[in-house]
């Protein structure tokens, strides 16, 4: 219903939130920036191995969890800083170009890219830029209210087009006037004479 530029761009609302979303990134960015200046320590922990026996590098317990830190993490830090700040550009670029597309697949690689913990927003907002996508394709307008009111005028308009197009009700037998007899027949044959008797 919605034109293919209408589909495909973004209005003031998704522009603006897309802006946000930059900025989020840029946020992250400049956290892990610091981190990387300063060298903070990656601490990842997983659950005991049969036997409560951590792997090898694994060392330290704590509570219910084997504790891993890696000291030298500035590559890691560097890494991370870098896959945000370009993603928060490509996101800020395309918003401002309201290209919607565009904006979808750098939002949810950046939300993918950090997981579930950071990226969150992320994945939120490339999948409510896909259903607005949806809705205006299926029924010209963004909002759920609004496709909500138009989806029951479609289905009332489809159940009216239904209801005249469907002959009307065979009358019912019982209520039907007995036929006519069948109207003589014009065509005359006459009888054979007898046959005499020798």
């Amino acid at each position: 219903m919605a034109p293919r530029e209408v589909v495909l761009g973004l209005d003031s609302l998704e522009r603006g939130v897309s802006l946000f979303g930059a900025g989020v990134a840029f946020v992250l960015a400049l956290v892990t920036g610091i981190e990387w200046i300063r060298n903070t320590p990656v601490t990842t922990t997983i659950k005991y191995v049969k036997g409560k026996v951590c792997p090898a590098a694994y060392s330290m317990h704590v509570g219910l969890f084997c504790e891993h830190v890696a000291r030298e993490t500035r590559g890691y830090w560097g890494i991370r800083t870098a896959f945000v700040l370009v993603v928060g550009l490509c996101i800020l670029i395309f918003a401002l170009r309201h290209s919607r597309a565009a904006v979808i697949c750098f939002t949810l690689f950046l939300g993918l890219g950090l997981g579930l913990e950071a990226g969150l927003v992320f994945l939120f907002l490339g999948v409510w830029l896909m259903v607005r996508a949806w809705r205006l394709q299926r029924y010209g307008v963004p909002t759920m209210l609004g496709a909500n009111r138009v989806a029951r005028e479609m289905g009332l308009a489809r159940r009216e087009s239904k209801s005249r197009a469907t002959p009307s009700k065979a009358p019912d037998p019982k209520d039907a006037k007995p036929a006519a007899p069948p109207p003589a027949s014009k065509r005359y044959t006459p009888k054979k004479p007898a046959r005499k008797r020798r």
